[in-house]
């Protein structure tokens, strides 16, 4: 059996047919990434629970976790909210997005799943080239 990107068996569930098309579209495009499956999981915030708890809203949260890949202590990914989706750097250790780096720029987008899905693979990919910089921070 073929790795999963983004393995996502806790809250499935609740997730509504907005989240799961866009999950589904981004691993379809993450086959081409230079990392690993394994690096990548999803974390599921119903409304209230994450980490903002005034959100009314749920959030998924797609992580891929670059720490072995040579870029060190780095994780980057995607949280979506509704019809929006944050691209940016997450804290290595809360996984909450993070501005640390001043190479990786988070970017937002609204729109449909499809378009969404297509913004957060395409992040991903432009940030994840082969090779990343260290910078010597270790925060």
């Amino acid at each position: 059996m073929e790795p999963v990107w983004f393995e996502f068996d806790d809250g499935q569930e609740e997730c509504d047919a907005f989240h799961r098309r866009f999950l589904h579209l981004v691993r379809e495009r993450a086959k081409g990434w230079p990392c690993p499956p394994e690096s990548t999981y999803v974390l599921f915030f119903p409304a209230g629970e994450a980490d903002d708890e005034a959100s009314q809203q749920d959030e998924m949260r797609l992580v891929v976790d670059l720490t072995h890949q040579g870029s060190h202590h780095l994780a980057i990914g995607a949280s979506l909210e509704g019809d929006t989706v944050l691209c940016s750097q997450l804290h290595v250790c809360s996984l909450v997005p993070s501005e640390e780096r001043d190479d990786i720029v988070a970017r937002e987008a609204q729109g449909s799943a499809d378009e969404l899905a297509s913004f957060t693979a395409e992040w991903i990919g432009d940030v994840r080239r082969p090779a990343l910089p260290y910078d010597g921070r270790r925060d």
